[in-house]
């Protein structure tokens, strides 16, 4: 089992990787509220055109049921600060240097700030992810403006904010990750996804995932398929991914599992 840190190693020698046509195309969308230490919810579109990848986040944590959220009961507190996708084909890379990312902040925070809090990692042949990049800490990330602001790190860092119990027409509500791969074909229809959350007042983390992972971690997250009408709105304009990467919590330090 390799530390977290000993990946941002490794990533530092991909990044220089050119970006080479991936051909397949694809979408998947999630629905989904788990974790292996608090309860946190969440939308994740990823749409695949040729070599370029968009993926758009929406944290739905204490949401109302109809927004695919789990309601007042969850944890409003919880902020999103990894996305990752695992089992890829094997030789498909993201290009480190190709993210670009917005989305809606929280009232008085940076945008610029909110941005560069993030990076692009590969995880070898089988896993590539979005990841805040102080992810040893628990600053920054996307939060949901369900929760209340005492529960939420205060500024800096500037936080994404998704709104409350929206519907999910309106695509500037998301936060919108965009990159390219190199390396062959990637129909993220195929793949599984892995999630993580830190509480903003107890600093606790947590792990979502919707297949078991390639070290045999169980899966812990539940998801909804959207009805066909809700998957017509959601692939409207769309953008989506990430990548995967293995996030695991374990006494304060992320590692791959």
């Amino acid at each position: 089992m390799n530390k977290f840190g000993a990946v941002l190693s490794l990533v530092g020698g991909l990044a220089v990787v050119s970006a080479s046509p991936a051909m397949a195309d694809g979408f998947q969308s999630y629905r989904f509220c788990g974790g292996d230490t608090f309860q946190t919810c969440a939308a994740v579109q990823i749409t695949v055109v040729g070599s370029n990848v968009t993926m758009r986040v929406w944290n739905l944590s204490q949401n109302l049921p109809g927004t695919y959220g789990q309601g007042a009961g969850s944890n409003g507190g919880s902020v999103v600060n990894g996305i990752g996708f695992f089992n890829v084909p094997a030789g498909v890379q993201v290009v480190t240097s190709s993210l670009s990312v917005g989305g809606p902040v929280r009232p008085g925070d940076n945008p610029t700030q909110a941005a560069n809090g993030w990076n692009l990692k590969n995880f070898g042949s089988v896993a590539f992810g979005v990841d805040y990049r102080a992810a040893t800490s628990t600053n920054g990330g996307i939060a949901s403006a369900c929760g209340n602001s005492s529960q939420l790190p205060g500024s800096p860092p500037s936080l994404y904010l998704n709104p409350c119990n929206t519907a999910f027409g309106n695509n500037a509500n998301w936060v919108t990750f965009n990159f390219q791969i190199t390396g062959g074909s990637w129909d993220p229809s195929q793949s599984a996804i892995s999630f993580r959350a830190y509480d903003g007042l107890t600093k606790e983390r947590t792990e979502c995932w919707t297949d078991t992972s390639p070290g045999g971690r169980p899966a812990t997250c539940v998801t909804v398929t959207p009805e066909p009408v809700t998957m017509t709105l959601l692939a409207t304009g769309l953008a989506g991914m990430g990548g995967a990467g293995f996030f695991r919590r374990r006494k304060n330090k992320n590692q791959i599992v």
